[in-house]
C-alpha cells in the first residue's frame, strides 16, 4: 500500500522503501517500541536473522538470494540446502520455511534418499484397515509409516502399529474404575481392546465364564431399577 508494481518491481511512494515497500524512510517509533515489534514467539529480534527498522524485520540476505524471509525473519531456506550437491532439497523437492517438502519416490531431511519402491507400493504399504494412510496418525515414507506417537510410554509408545492403527488412548474406555486397572485385572488392553485371560470374557474381561448367565444377561440383571449396574455402588 505504499507504492505501485510495475513489471514485476515495486516503485514506492515518497517516504518508503524496500522492495515491498515496506520500510519507512523516517521512523517515528522510540528504538524500545521498535524492538518489541520486531520480537518472535521467543522474544527474539527478527529471529537473530536480521536486523530491525522502524518496527519491521529486514531479514540479512547478504547474497541477495532472498532465502531468509518471513514477518520475523523466521524462515530460513539455507536450511535446505544440501552440503553435497549445493542444491536445494537436492534438486528433489520444493523448500518451504526450510523444510524440504519431497517429490514422489524421494525422501530424507533434504530429499536425499530415493525410494526403490513404485508410488503405488507405497500407497499400498502405508494404507491402513479403514483405507487411511498410516490410520491419519502418521506419515509415510518410502511404504514405512512413521506415527506420530504423542506419550512414548514403556515398549510401545501411545499410537503404533505397520500401519498406525493401534492407538493406546483408546484403553481408556477399557478402564475399570472398580478394580483400579485395565480390563478390570483380567485381561490385556491391545489396540485399545480387551484381550482377555482363559476364564473370563466381556467388553472389559469383567464376566467370569463360569457364570451361566451372558454378560449382557449378568448385566441385566445387576441394573434392576437404576441407570447403573448395583446402582454404581458394586460390582
Amino acid at each position: 500500500g505504499h507504492g505501485k508494481c510495475d513489471c514485476g518491481k515495486c516503485k514506492c511512494d515518497e517516504g518508503w522503501y524496500g522492495e515491498a515497500c515496506q520500510y519507512p524512510t523516517t521512523c517515528n517509533l522510540t528504538r524500545k517500541k521498535s524492538n518489541e515489534m520486531c520480537k518472535n514467539s521467543q522474544d527474539i529480534i527478527c529471529s537473530g536473522a536480521g536486523i530491525c527498522q522502524c518496527g519491521r524485520c529486514k531479514c540479512a540476505n547478504s547474497e541477495g538470494n532472498g532465502l531468509v524471509y518471513g514477518k520475523f525473519c523466521e524462515c530460513d531456506d539455507r536450511e535446505c540446502i544440501d552440503d553435497e550437491t549445493e542444491e536445494i532439497c537436492t534438486g528433489h523437492g520444493k523448500c518451504y520455511c526450510g523444510n524440504c517438502y519431497c517429490e514422489a519416490g524421494w525422501h530424507g531431511d533434504k530429499c536425499e534418499f530415493q525410494c526403490d519402491i513404485t508410488p503405488w507400493e507405497i500407497k499400498k504399504r502405508c494404507t491402513s484397515p479403514d483405507g487411511k494412510i498410516c490410520s491419519n496418525r502418521g506419515t509415510c515414507v518410502c511404504g514405512e509409516c512413521t506415527c506420530h506417537d504423542v506419550d512414548p510410554t514403556g515398549d510401545w509408545g501411545d499410537i503404533h502399529g505397520d500401519t498406525c492403527e493401534c492407538d493406546e488412548r483408546n484403553c481408556k474406555a477399557v478402564y475399570d474404575r472398580y478394580s483400579d486397572d485395565f480390563c478390570s485385572g483380567h485381561g490385556q488392553c491391545n489396540c485399545g481392546r480387551c484381550d482377555c485371560k482363559e476364564g473370563w470374557t466381556g467388553k472389559k474381561c469383567e464376566h467370569p465364564r463360569s457364570c451361566p448367565l451372558s454378560p449382557e444377561e449378568s448385566a441385566k440383571k445387576c441394573q434392576g431399577n437404576s441407570n447403573l449396574p448395583c446402582s454404581g455402588r458394586g460390582k
